[in-house]
């Protein structure tokens, strides 16, 4: 095995995978970079413009059946450093949303990421809903996420200590980092985190800081910033495609671009393990089918009179719910006037109940 496979991450997984397949007289890379399903793929012998072939393209289902960054892939040189992508290696996890104006489709992120990086602007953006989206992300991937507030150096102490109270008393398991991206306090944290193989993606709004952290990580400018601006403070859009760094003996960044909206796309499981507590609480309600909106009994509801866990999280839930049941008709292609009719009434009358 090459060095620089190895510096890609490529285990011992892949190499049985490739022996068992017939793949060996193929070149296999990562795809390192991907622009309107144009890649960049690195491998041994260098890095390849990458097009897809005919045959994966007819056989692919849907999006999330082409190549994502992070993938492994087997390739053919055409022409010099021109390839033709042959096959996607199996994916050990693969992060996705919903297709931002395509309901009931997704988009891939990234694949074969093994922790995520969660950040959020702690100073202009502080969004404790939109952080539960981040890290749901994180949890249908199955994948490890940790959340950095950045932008520290334009907060008083106090205001750190309570904003990160209130993210812990919804995530009791999930390291929490501060980070400034112009002091550097709290970078050598994030580095020593990062494992030498290991897949590390960004992902956050606009203006969180992503670009500048992997630019420190690198240890040169390979990410283009912007400045917030001036009179919303919300961060400009720097980032239009995905992209994979290597880190000198360390591990393997992936860049996304800035992510404000934000749909489910993901099973039940998804939000059980997002909103833990009140999955949690639900075992002590009177109903085992409590919708935890008007049913006497419900412990959700009274954990939310006693201050036990805030409005916000408890409408968020109900909110993404909707959207993950909404995603799932959308999906299997429901058309049922009468059906859609009733989603929506029953969507109306609990929003009046709240």
């Amino acid at each position: 095995m090459s060095t620089i496979l190895q510096n890609l991450g490529y285990d011992s997984q892949l190499d049985t995978f490739i022996q068992s397949h017939d793949l060996a007289d193929f070149e296999i890379g990562r795809v390192i970079r991907e622009s309107k399903q144009k890649y960049i793929i690195k491998t041994q012998l260098g890095n390849f413009n990458g097009q897809i072939s005919g045959k994966l393209m007819h056989e692919a289902k849907s999006r999330a059946d082409y190549p994502a960054v992070g993938d492994w892939v087997a390739i053919k040189q055409m022409e010099e450093r021109e390839a033709i992508i042959h096959e996607i290696l199996p994916r050990k996890t693969i992060i996705e949303r919903q297709a931002i104006g395509r309901f009931g489709k997704k988009q891939t992120i990234a694949a074969n990421v093994d922790t995520a990086f969660v950040l959020q602007d702690i100073a202009h953006d502080f969004n404790l809903n939109r952080l539960d989206r981040l890290i749901a992300i994180g949890f249908a991937s199955k994948i490890q996420p940790v959340v950095i507030l950045t932008k520290i150096d334009v907060e008083e102490k106090s205001e750190l200590a309570d904003k990160a109270a209130q993210i812990k008393k919804r995530f009791t398991d999930i390291p929490i980092l501060f980070l400034s991206n112009k002091s550097m306090e709290g970078f050598s944290a994030i580095q020593q985190l990062i494992e030498y193989g290991k897949t590390y993606c960004f992902i956050g709004a606009s203006g969180a800081g992503k670009s500048t952290l992997i630019n420190n990580l690198v240890g040169e400018k390979v990410m283009l910033t912007k400045s917030l601006r001036e009179k919303s403070n919300k961060g400009q859009h720097t980032t239009s495609h995905r992209e994979l760094f290597i880190l000198k003996d360390s591990g393997i960044l992936i860049d996304t671009p800035g992510m404000r909206e934000l749909g489910i796309a993901e099973s039940y499981k998804t939000l059980e393990a997002t909103f833990e507590i009140i999955f949690t609480l639900s075992e002590s309600c009177k109903y085992s089918d409590c919708t935890h909106l008007i049913e006497p009994g419900c412990a959700v509801r009274l954990a939310l009179e006693n201050n036990e866990i805030d409005q916000s999280y408890y409408d968020n839930f109900h909110k993404m719910k909707e959207e993950q049941n909404q995603f799932e008709l959308n999906k299997k292609g429901i058309k049922d006037k009468k059906m859609i009719k009733k989603i929506k009434a029953d969507s109306k009358y609990k929003k009046s109940r709240r």
